[in-house]
């Protein structure tokens, strides 16, 4: 499972990371991370390039430059215009220290988000999620 988590807090992109490595053991799960939706873009864009693409991103609304919305966004528009299969999409769970109804609702039908989770997020929030997807 290729994992991106994408969060311009280093506090927080650590703590995220620490918890997917533990949920994840047993997956054989690779964790990357980015600070920018930029980045982000960059990060996904190669892995499919280089035929591991990433199946779970964890990408927090508020970043420097283009923002988490916008960013899943233009991934959004890649993989259509790759014309990749629904269920090969990736799967997107949005992190936010806001809450926002806006931003959620846009999330959710634009962007094509599974979850939208606030901060603090902790293990079993993560843990439940992923469950709940069948990730884990």
């Amino acid at each position: 499972m290729q994992i991106l988590i994408v969060e311009d807090s280093n506090t927080s992109r650590m703590y995220l990371k620490e918890i997917l490595k533990e949920i994840t053991e047993n997956l054989d799960a690779d964790i990357d991370c980015a600070v920018s939706g930029e980045e982000a873009l960059e990060k996904f864009e190669r892995k499919w390039i280089e035929g591991n693409p990433c199946d779970l991103i964890f990408m927090d609304i508020i970043l420097p430059g283009m923002d988490g919305l916008q960013t899943l966004e233009k991934i959004r528009a890649i993989e259509q215009e790759k014309q990749i299969a629904d269920d090969k999409k990736l799967k997107a769970i949005m992190t936010t220290a806001l809450d926002d109804n806006t931003k959620a609702s846009r999330a959710f039908f634009k962007c094509e988000a599974l979850s939208y989770m606030t901060k603090p997020i902790t293990a079993e929030k993560i843990r439940s999620e992923l469950d709940k997807f069948g990730m884990i």
